[in-house]
Order: C-alpha cells, then sequence, then structure tokens
C-alpha cells in the first residue's frame, strides 16, 4: 500500500510539472502602425506585472517566454499602448494607433499633459527626432525644428553659447533670453558647455501666455523645457555611442589682393614705395594656414537604463573632447548622471535626478577685436608680403603698417605663448516626491539645486611683444585668476485635485508655491611682472609699490536674489470637445522695492476639439482643434540687483580716501509687463500623414526699462525707469507630412515659419537714442539700421555720393542726413525645412534653416574696402578703385576719406544646410546568433555644409548687429557608431 501511495504521489507530481512547465511558452509577434501596417523598431513588449519584456527590432518583430493567461504591454513613442491577453496562440500581431494628436503625453510647465487637451502654443522635440541626428550640442538640436524659435551661432568657438529667440525680440534693455528649465532646475544657456545633449529625452518650447504665464515674472521672453532620460519597466538597455569628427574652415568669402596686387595698390596710392623688382619677386603669405587647422572631435557615451515596476533607472557617462579650427582652442567635456524613479506604493512616488559635469576651454579672448591681436582679424588684415616668422625663425613683431608694430604685435606669437583658460564645475540635483493622500488629491514636492564653481585664468608673457608694450604696469607680463561661485536653489510644492464626472467633466485643480535663490560669489586678482617660465601659475609676481598703485590688484562681489511665487492652475475638459484653461500667479522679487516687489500675472485659455464632434463624419480628417489664449508675464532681466537702492564707491579728494555717491537707485522701479494673446489651430488630416500647426499672435509690452535723462544738478545724466512700450505681432505654422510609406519605405518632409514684426510705440521721455549702428525709435522696428544713404562715386572726380534727408544725391556727408530706411538685424522671417527617408535599415536625412528680411552692418567692408586702411591687405574689389576720370566704379578715389554709409549695411538673408544625416542600422538577426548586440548604427553626418546668401562678411549668421572678425563656423563631417547590448 506504502509503495503504491508513494508511485501515485510520483506521478501526480510528473503530471503537475509537466502541466507548468506546459504554460510556459515562446511567442513571437510584430508590433506595426496600425494605419498602414509599417514596422515599429525599438517597441517596448513587457509582461505586465513583471520585469520580463523585450524590445523589437528594426522589422518590428519581437520574442518573449510567457505564461499562458499574462497579458503582453506594448507602447511606442508617440503610439497608443496596447494590452494583448496570451492564449493558445504562439504568434501576435499588434497594431498600434497614432497617438500625435490624440494620447501623446506633452512635456509642459510643471508638468505632463495630454497633446489634446494643450491650448497653449507649443513645439516638441521628442526623443526619436534627436537620437534620429545625433548631435553634440543643444543649439544644433533645435536648430530649424520648431516654428517661431530663432538660433542663431554668435561663434564657431568650442563651447560658445548661442543667441536663441522666441517670436522675436521682447526687450530693449531687459534682456529677450529665454528661460531654460531641465528636470524643474533653472538653468542658464552658459550651463550647456558642461552638459551631454545625449542625456536629453524631450525638449518643448512654449511661446504664448496659455503655456507660459504660470512662470509668471520669468516666462515673457518664452520657456524652453528640457527633460532628461528615464529608465522603463522590464527593457533593460545597455548603450555605447561614440563620435568622430573632421572640421575646418568654410569659405572666407571675401577674395583678398595677393602681394603682388597689394603692392601694386600702394604704389597707386604712394608712387615710388615697392620697386617693379619687388613686386615681381614677392611671395604671397596665406595667413589662414598659420591660424586655421583641422580641427577632431572625439566623443563617447556610455549608458544604461531598466528595471522594474517598482524603481527604474537612467545612468550615464560621457567624454567630449573638441579641436577647434583655430589654434589653442579646444573644449573637453566629462559628465556622469544618475536618474532614478521609485514606486514605494500605488500612492506614493520618489524619484532623483543627478548630473555632474566638468569642462575645460582654451579659448581665443581677442575674438572680434580689430587689431593684430585677434587672429580671425590678422587672416584679413595683414600684409600678404609679410610672414609671421623672421628669417631666423624669430616672430616678426614689425608687422603690418611697413614695419610700423601694431597694438598687439604677432598674433601667432601671443597665440602660441598666452592662454585663456575658462574650468567649469557643474552639479545638478533634483529630487521628487507625489503623494496621493486622498482620492483624486496629489500632493508633490520638487527641490532643485544648480551649483557651479567657474574658473578663468588669463596669462599674458612679457616675452611676448603684447606683454612688453601693451601698457602693463611694469611691462613685463600678466596673469589673472578669477574664481566664481553659483548656487540656484529652486523648491516647488504643490497640491492637485484630479477627477472626472459622468465620464465627461474632467477637472484639474492645482495650487503651487515656489520659491528661487541665487547666490554668486566671485573673487579675483591681477598680477604684473611675472616669469614668463611659469605663466599659468600665481607665483613670481612682483609685489607692488605705493609707485605702481600696490599690484596686484584684487576684487571681488558677492550678490544674490530672491523669487517668491504662489499660483493656481485650473484645467477643464467636456467630452474631449471642448477644454478650459485658467492660471494666475502672483510673484515677488528682491529686485523692487517693498511697494513694487509684487507682480500679478494671469492667463485664460479655450479649445474645441472639432474632430471629436459627432456631426464631423470625414474620415480624413483626425485632428482639428481651435485654440485662443490671452494673459500676461513679466520681466525683470533687465535690472541689476540692488537697483531701486543708490550704490557707494570709493573716491578720494585732497589726498584722503572716501565714498562717494556711484549710482542712484530708482525704488519706483517694477516689472516690464508683456500682454499676450494667440489663436492657433492644430489639424491632422489622412491618417495624420498630413499634420501641424498655424498661430497667429500679438504681444504688447509695457514698462519697458528705458535710461530717462535727469537733471543735471542730480550729479547724473540718466536713471533707469519704467518708460518704453513694444509691440511683437506675427504668426507661425508648422506642416509635417508623410509622402509615402510602405513596410520598407517611408518619406517625409517637414517645414516651419515665423513671421513676426516688431514696432517700439513709446520711450517715455525720450525722443530717439542711438545703439551702436541702430536707432531706438518710436514707429520703428527694435535694431533698425541709422546710416547716410550711399548713392555711388561720382565718375567724373571719384568723390563719394550720398543721400540728403530728403532723398536726394549730394557729395557732402553728415550725419544728420542719417535715415532708418536700411532694415533690421532683428530677423522679420525665420524657419527650417527638412526630409527624411528610410528603407529598411538604411536612413538619410536633411535639415535647413532660412532667414529673410535681415540686415547686419558689415564692419568688415568697412575695413576691407577702404582705401584710408591700406596699412592692411584689402580686398580684391579696391582694384578697381578710381584712378581716372570717367571711369565707372563703386569705390571713392584715394583723396576722400571712406565713411559709415548704408553701403556698409548688407542683406544677410540666407538660407543654411545646417545638418544631413545618413545611416544604416543592423538588426540582431543580421548581426547573427553573437547574443552581444541587439542593434548597431553606423552613420555619417555633416554640419553647416552650405550657405545660400549674398552676404560679404565672414557669416550671415551671428548673435549681434555688427559682422566683424568673430571665430567663424566651422563645416563639419562626423562619422558615428552606436552600439546596443
Amino acid at each position: 500500500m506504502k509503495l503504491k501511495l508513494t508511485w501515485l504521489l510520483t506521478l501526480f507530481m510528473a503530471f503537475v510539472m509537466q502541466f507548468s512547465f506546459a504554460q510556459e511558452k515562446t511567442v513571437t509577434g510584430t508590433v506595426t502602425t496600425a494605419s498602414d501596417d509599417f514596422p515599429l523598431p525599438g517597441a517596448s513588449v513587457i509582461v505586465k506585472g513583471t520585469s520580463n519584456g523585450q524590445q523589437t527590432d528594426f522589422d518590428g518583430k519581437f520574442t518573449i517566454k510567457v505564461n499562458q493567461g499574462d497579458i503582453l504591454v506594448v507602447s511606442y513613442v508617440g503610439m497608443l499602448p496596447a494590452e494583448i491577453k496570451v492564449g493558445s496562440s504562439n504568434s501576435y500581431n499588434v497594431a498600434l494607433k497614432d497617438g500625435s494628436t490624440l494620447s501623446e503625453v506633452v512635456i509642459v510647465a510643471y508638468g505632463e499633459q495630454k497633446k489634446e487637451s494643450v491650448l497653449g502654443a507649443v513645439s516638441t522635440v521628442g526623443a526619436k527626432d534627436i537620437e534620429q541626428v545625433p548631435i553634440g550640442s543643444f543649439d544644433q538640436i533645435l536648430k530649424g525644428k520648431s516654428p517661431g524659435l530663432h538660433i542663431a551661432s554668435g561663434s564657431g568657438q568650442p563651447g560658445s553659447s548661442a543667441k536663441v529667440r522666441i517670436r522675436g525680440t521682447h526687450s530693449i534693455n531687459g534682456g529677450s533670453d529665454p528661460l531654460y528649465i531641465m528636470d524643474g532646475v533653472p538653468i542658464t544657456s552658459s550651463d550647456f558647455a558642461t552638459l551631454n545633449a545625449n542625456d536629453f529625452e524631450n525638449i518643448t518650447v512654449l511661446k504664448d501666455a496659455a503655456s507660459t504665464s504660470i512662470y509668471g515674472s520669468r516666462g515673457s521672453s518664452g520657456v524652453i523645457l528640457i527633460t532628461t532620460k528615464r529608465g522603463v519597466a522590464g527593457v533593460s538597455k545597455v548603450k555605447y555611442s561614440t563620435q568622430y569628427g573632421i572640421s575646418e574652415i568654410g569659405d572666407l568669402r571675401f577674395e583678398m589682393m595677393n602681394a603682388q596686387e597689394k603692392m601694386t595698390f600702394e604704389n597707386w596710392k604712394s608712387p615710388g614705395t615697392w620697386s617693379d623688382a619687388d613686386i615681381a619677386n614677392a611671395e604671397t603669405t596665406d595667413w589662414s594656414d598659420y591660424f586655421f587647422r583641422t580641427g577632431i572631435t572625439q566623443t563617447h557615451d556610455f549608458s544604461v537604463s531598466g528595471g522594474n515596476e517598482k524603481t527604474q533607472f537612467f545612468t550615464s557617462v560621457g567624454m567630449y573632447d573638441q579641436e577647434g579650427i583655430a589654434l589653442r582652442s579646444s573644449l573637453q567635456r566629462f559628465t556622469a548622471r544618475l536618474n532614478v524613479d521609485h514606486k514605494v506604493s500605488d500612492k506614493f512616488k520618489i524619484g532623483v535626478k543627478t548630473s555632474i559635469g566638468y569642462s575645460k576651454s582654451n579659448y581665443i579672448s581677442s575674438e572680434a577685436s580689430i587689431n593684430t591681436n585677434n587672429p580671425f582679424a590678422v587672416v584679413y588684415l595683414a600684409q600678404p608680403y609679410e610672414t609671421p616668422y623672421n628669417p631666423d625663425g624669430s616672430y616678426n613683431t614689425g608687422i603690418s603698417d611697413q614695419e610700423t608694430p601694431l597694438l598687439g604685435g604677432n598674433a601667432l606669437e601671443n597665440l602660441n605663448t598666452n592662454s585663456s583658460i575658462q574650468n567649469d564645475l557643474k552639479i545638478n540635483i533634483s529630487g521628487n516626491a507625489s503623494l496621493e493622500f486622498m482620492k483624486n488629491v496629489t500632493a508633490r514636492v520638487n527641490i532643485g539645486v544648480d551649483y557651479i564653481d567657474r574658473k578663468f585664468e588669463r596669462g599674458v608673457s612679457p616675452d611676448t611683444f603684447f606683454g612688453a608694450n601693451a601698457g602693463f604696469i611694469g611691462d613685463e607680463g600678466t596673469y589673472e585668476f578669477s574664481n566664481t561661485f553659483i548656487a540656484n536653489i529652486n523648491a516647488l510644492s504643490s497640491l492637485s485635485y484630479n477627477n472626472t464626472f459622468n465620464d465627461v467633466h474632467s477637472l484639474n485643480v492645482s495650487a503651487f508655491v515656489e520659491y528661487y535663490k541665487y547666490h554668486a560669489f566671485n573673487a579675483n586678482f591681477a598680477g604684473y611682472g611675472i616669469d614668463a617660465k611659469r605663466l599659468g601659475y600665481a607665483t613670481g609676481i612682483t609685489a607692488g609699490t605705493d609707485t605702481n598703485g600696490f599690484i596686484p590688484d584684487v576684487g571681488g562681489s558677492v550678490t544674490q536674489r530672491g523669487l517668491f511665487g504662489a499660483f493656481t492652475n485650473i484645467k477643464y475638459d467636456y467630452d474631449s470637445k471642448y477644454f478650459a484653461e485658467f492660471t494666475l500667479r502672483k510673484d515677488a522679487s528682491s529686485r523692487f522695492s517693498d511697494a513694487n516687489k509684487w507682480g500679478t500675472f494671469y492667463a485664460v485659455a479655450a479649445g474645441w476639439a472639432i474632430h471629436n464632434e459627432d456631426f464631423l463624419t470625414a474620415s480624413w480628417i483626425n485632428n482639428l482643434k481651435l485654440r485662443a489664449s490671452i494673459g500676461t508675464t513679466g520681466n525683470q532681466a533687465g535690472i541689476a540687483d540692488f537697483q531701486d537702492e543708490g550704490t557707494y564707491g570709493t573716491a578720494s579728494y585732497a589726498g584722503l580716501s572716501g565714498l562717494s555717491v556711484a549710482s542712484i537707485g530708482n525704488n519706483q522701479l517694477k516689472w516690464e509687463e508683456s500682454e499676450k494673446f494667440n489663436v492657433g489651430v492644430d489639424y491632422g488630416f489622412f491618417n495624420n500623414r498630413l499634420r501641424g500647426s498655424i498661430d497667429y499672435y500679438i504681444e504688447s509690452i509695457s514698462d519697458l526699462f528705458i535710461d530717462q535723462s535727469l537733471s543735471f544738478s542730480s550729479g547724473f545724466a540718466s536713471i533707469d525707469a519704467n518708460a518704453g512700450k513694444m509691440q511683437n505681432k506675427g504668426f507661425d505654422g508648422q506642416i509635417d507630412g508623410t509622402v509615402l510609406q510602405t513596410k520598407d519605405f517611408s518619406w517625409s518632409l517637414n517645414f516651419n515659419f515665423n513671421y513676426n514684426k516688431n514696432e517700439i510705440t513709446d520711450l517715455g521721455q525720450v525722443d530717439e537714442y542711438q545703439l551702436g549702428t541702430s536707432i531706438i525709435r518710436e514707429g520703428l522696428a527694435f535694431g533698425s539700421h541709422y546710416a547716410v544713404g550711399w548713392a555711388g562715386v561720382n565718375p567724373a572726380n571719384g568723390q563719394p555720393l550720398y543721400l540728403d534727408a530728403d532723398g536726394n544725391v549730394t557729395d557732402t556727408y553728415s550725419e544728420d542726413n542719417s535715415l532708418a530706411q536700411w532694415g533690421s538685424y532683428e530677423p522679420t522671417w525665420t524657419g527650417g525645412f527638412g526630409s527624411q527617408i528610410n528603407y529598411k535599415g538604411f536612413s538619410a536625412s536633411a535639415q535647413f534653416t532660412w532667414v529673410e528680411d535681415y540686415y547686419r552692418f558689415n564692419n568688415q567692408s568697412f575695413f576691407q574696402e577702404n582705401a584710408n586702411f591700406s596699412q592692411y591687405n584689402l580686398a580684391t574689389s579696391m582694384l578697381d578703385i578710381w584712378r581716372t576720370p570717367g571711369q565707372v566704379t563703386d569705390s571713392q578715389g584715394f583723396a576722400y576719406n571712406r565713411e559709415f554709409s548704408s553701403k556698409d549695411i548688407e542683406d544677410a538673408s540666407y538660407v543654411r544646410l545646417t545638418n544631413v544625416t545618413i545611416g544604416y542600422t543592423f538588426t540582431s538577426e543580421q548581426l547573427g546568433d553573437t547574443n552581444l548586440f541587439s542593434g548597431m548604427r553606423f552613420y555619417v553626418q555633416g554640419q553647416n555644409l552650405y550657405t545660400w546668401t549674398n552676404f560679404s562678411g565672414f557669416d550671415p549668421e551671428d548673435d549681434n548687429n555688427i559682422a566683424g572678425y568673430e571665430y567663424p563656423t566651422p563645416r563639419t563631417v562626423t562619422f558615428g557608431v552606436d552600439l546596443n547590448f
């Protein structure tokens, strides 16, 4: 009996085990788009409630071990997720619906929101766009991809930041830079040199009051939100990426004289300067060969992400090493990041995001200056018959002006011997927690700290001509050092109620309290009389005496400011058809007096999703939403800390030291305020193959910070006051289209544009004033050029001709005849367009940027086409200078000075091929049974490959009005590899 019982028990256990193993099986499938059956590579397939997950390969296929009865959760960025219950079948094909106009989540101010319910003017560059065109810099990611967003690189110097404008200029003196928020913490554009753009998951641009008023006093110039990557439950990703780039200078554009031409020209001006033999035997020096090189860029990035339903993580390390195309310019960057999200319970969640970045940049401090200390000027200014070296190999310090030294001496000597170095250490930490302590009621808190330690060093050797002759005390070189500590603290807490009633009424009510603190400390000194062998060290500096001003010079500063905000946001949605939103915020700033420190800002928005109406039966309309908003934002960026109070400075009288009033405060200062109106439409047609948006907006800005005149009895000429008004009016839009899409092939096009008309409508007590070569005047656009009109050259005598104030031709030059009809350096039209093609594993894309109705003062042509500056090299166009009666030319004769006129203002409109990327992706099936790689991608990329423009200067794209001798934007070709393990 016992033996029989044992036999039956063994048989039963074997049956159970066999049954259990029978439940686990391997299933396969394909994930495609529901609209056109296009495979989705990289889609996530996870067994619900477990960490068991896989990603689809390039053909959208997956293989996963499951048990019968399990639920597969299938998701893909931009698509609606789907859940499939595993039955007896071993094969499952999943078709995901497009979520681009329905349930796609958009990052907005202080949270996330379904795209369908977004009522503001918002544009997004998502993970797919960032990964498809891997670029190492923040500005290159966004260039030409967002309507209303204009990015202009002011310099090609490694680590330099770009000028960013959202829908034009918003202030005269208050600054128009947008607010940058990364993971809830405010940062500045200069911080991007220490950030790894490969860590970015999503970038959202907020443009109107509905989307920016919640930021109150910081949102007047728009907001750019950056979200970094996070782990996905059940999907482990290990990725290594590397790039190798080659950069070279683009076209120098200006055609310069060679040695024979320049010597002949000098003989025209001063006969007998050079003999025929001198001219015949002259050799031409190409100065660009001495200062420019082929720059090499190398990057290495390694990241790991994953987790389970409780905890998800993303971590990465990166190295970026860039040689500039100019000698002694470079940027090295090392970064590390750890993002963790943890679900303590279904109602309590916490997260932390940390990053650290270190950068070291060697840069050319003399960039844009007009002397022979600036290598970018020397390329054009240096005489073609001179060389930077003497016959014995020593540096030639007698170059230019026929052996008469200029300030700076030999630029090559300065570049090779002197140094300018900046080291930045940046730490960014943010922590968040959310608790649903009551049904539908959630409390959240987010605290972030952004810390920067910046060190600057500059050394000028006494062995250089510049160090010995530039007027330094002792004429023995100098060493400068500056150390700046900056800490930004942002704390936000909120309480939200979110509920849906009767399946049609959705209500979200949130209340927020925010505190922001900025603190900066700087200490610096400059020491003179330095040992050349110890350049870059604070040793060997002259002690200083009564007679030389007690050098070294020591200085420093401390500043801080604070901002407190309390605000609320209410969102209402009826049956996904009708939407309404209201925002109210009150801010208090330490920059203003007690009477004016509080500012109130609001926004009201409404939307109508017409595509969800029962009466709209057209199947080809997938999305059609009208939206409108009006509201206010503020700006305090144009004034300094403590400007409401007077300041004192050191002074001396009768041999005694003391204090005197350095500036007078204005306790009546208050916020600049911007009222914004926006109406727009979002659309998606033909299964969203044609999609986009278009917006019309009006922005009225009041209480601009303007210098107002004071009585001479005050001892000061002017004081900052709220006095001006400005208006921006325009429209922008975006069109994205999928031209052709099959299982193996897709072709898409994109186009975006912005038209912005700016006008200064009031200047208070000031009639007008000049700002460089532009004029600030009522009725004109900001940045309007102001110059005497050029009318050509009199062929009879070579005398320059001008236009008087009435438009008549005259040979008399007078600044009183200056006119403001030469356009503005703030462009009216901006945009971008591009195309992308995918065929199986092959992909190719191209992106262009364009700017129209854009004018700049070409300071380079003023120097290079000016016979008064013949001590420098000149453009070949000057060979056509007037010399004989009857000669028709645009260059006046030697007897006449060249004056600043409209001739120096040029149309700088351009179209630029910003990026071209060609790549091929290998799937795990193509890579074989190595089980090492799940995917591999090779690509080649070109940046700034070609520019179409009539502008004759160095580069039409720049961050300011004056086109001079800046570090040129390089042309770069990059080879890259992405490995997924």
